[in-house]
């Protein structure tokens, strides 16, 4: 019995025999370490002693329930516990309870494990998952998902009570639900390091429904006997848009660098021509051809002074930067009238204005000058010759979010085959004489995009209304 005794009392494990009157009959010294008591001030004792005062009520009736029937079996198994010690510190434990029949009576060896340091540890593994920069998913064996961070949550629009407990089915695309699980049983039989469909474009599916695209990482866990899979998740909706606009900027500057060399060269090399037949002219003394070549070689040099201003106006679009003010449309007004004055008076066109806007609009001033100046001035060019009353009216109001401005005319209108190439680059849709480089409606889209503003149109032959939209600070 000595010997007993000895391992009882050396056991590493807190380790408690109690009769079925919840009464202390031995305990070892691990079991007084744990709880700051000496073996013999816990012999003797009610086990109530060592619980928290909101389990005490309850604790008889769950003692009953065990005896009932009495098994090996751990305690509290799903949920948390605590042990009180001596100071009233509670303890987070373990508690595994054994059956002992002696003597014709039942007692209930108890043995109980400080697990202090493992939730500690288990705390700061959920903080640093938690505080990852990127989404941290983890799900079990069977594809459940165990833990799910808020940079997940946010990536899919679920709250962690959403996804937890939940198949990792429901952030996967329709088309790929139903194979999917067999692709997690494939993984779990070979756990590796890896990254999740290499050469293809992967998604995830968010709350809304909407695919989001993702890199994905796997990295297998191993704990009480199960393997658990860790997946990383990177929302690269940002970076493919970066790509796009790349690649789209690229493709832009190679038809730029084309187009731009074509009508800088064409007119500089006719410049160059008519000049050289003004020479001759000079010697020969003909006056008249003189004045014909000098008239075409200034008309060229207006069409060349438009082109390398609206290159310039393009070029500060992209790099310009600027605070937002107060913009006045009161204020436009009045500039938009004297600095178009005299094209307006020669066409007979009438500018007018209709600003109903109950908000103060804080905007970069200079970019959407630019944009109401290219829309006013394409108005007043390409008015309408048999309209009696040719306009051009600028409309805007608010609602409590945004901003709407609409300039709208009864000019010529575009037409319908032209309207999906209005916002390209270099692209003219009237064939008069009416000088212009192309560039005017493509700038505008550049500074609408700088603006993070909503640009649309309506055009018929009965004119045109480009719609403006803003968000209001």
């Amino acid at each position: 019995m000595k010997v007993y005794e000895a391992i009882f009392n050396c056991s590493p494990v807190a380790m408690l025999l109690v009769n079925e009157d919840s009464i202390i009959e031995l305990a070892n010294v691990h079991a007084g370490i744990l709880f700051d008591y000496s073996p013999d001030e816990l012999v003797g004792k009610n086990l109530d002693m060592l619980l928290p005062v909101q389990i005490k009520k309850a604790h008889p009736g769950l003692v009953k329930e065990y005896l009932a029937n009495p098994i090996s079996r751990r305690m509290g198994v799903g949920r948390n516990l605590y042990g009180v010690r001596k100071n009233g510190e509670n303890i987070p434990v373990e508690i595994g309870l054994n059956p002992i029949q002696k003597d014709g009576k039942l007692y209930v060896m108890s043995s109980v494990i400080d697990i202090t340091e493992r939730l500690r540890a288990e705390t700061r593994f959920k903080a640093a998952v938690q505080a990852a920069p990127c989404g941290m998913l983890m799900i079990n064996q069977n594809g459940i998902i165990e833990l799910a961070n808020k940079k997940t949550q946010e990536i899919f629009g679920y709250e962690e009570s959403e996804l937890v407990g939940q198949p990792i089915e429901m952030l996967v695309p329709e088309e790929f639900k139903k194979p999917h699980p067999l692709f997690v049983k494939s993984y779990v039989a070979n756990p590796v390091p890896r990254a999740m469909g290499i050469g293809r474009e992967l998604f995830g599916r968010h709350k809304s429904g909407k695919l989001v695209p993702v890199e994905i990482g796997l990295q297998p866990v191993y704990a009480s006997n199960e393997t658990f899979v860790i997946s990383s998740i990177v929302d690269i909706t940002e970076r493919k848009r970066n790509e796009e606009e790349i690649q789209e900027k690229s493709d832009e500057m190679k038809e730029f660098s084309y187009r731009t060399s074509h009508d800088l060269k064409s007119p500089l090399m006719t410049i160059g021509n008519l000049s050289d037949c003004i020479l001759e002219d000079l010697e020969d003394h003909n006056l008249e051809h003189v004045k014909v070549n000098a008239e075409r070689v200034k008309k060229l040099t207006v069409k060349l002074s438009k082109l390398i201003e609206d290159i310039l106006t393009l070029t500060k679009a992209d790099v310009m930067d600027e605070e937002k003010s107060l913009f006045s449309f009161d204020e436009y007004i009045k500039e938009v009238q004297e600095k178009y004055d005299y094209i307006i008076k020669e066409n007979n066109v009438k500018i007018e204005g209709s600003f109903n806007q109950k908000k103060d609009f804080l905007v970069q001033k200079t970019r959407l000058t630019q944009v109401l100046d290219n829309l006013v001035s394409n108005s007043i060019k390409y008015f309408n010759k048999d309209s009696k009353d040719p306009y051009v009216r600028i409309n805007v109001f608010n609602d409590p979010n945004k901003i709407y401005i609409q300039v709208e005319d009864n000019g010529k209108g575009i037409p319908a085959e032209k309207h999906n190439q209005v916002f390209g680059m270099f692209k003219r849709f009237d064939n008069s004489d009416i000088q212009g480089s192309g560039l005017g409606l493509y700038i505008i889209k550049k500074n609408m995009q700088k603006l993070n503003g909503q640009l649309s149109f309506e055009s018929n032959s009965s004119g045109t209304t480009f719609y403006l939209e803003f968000k209001l600070i």
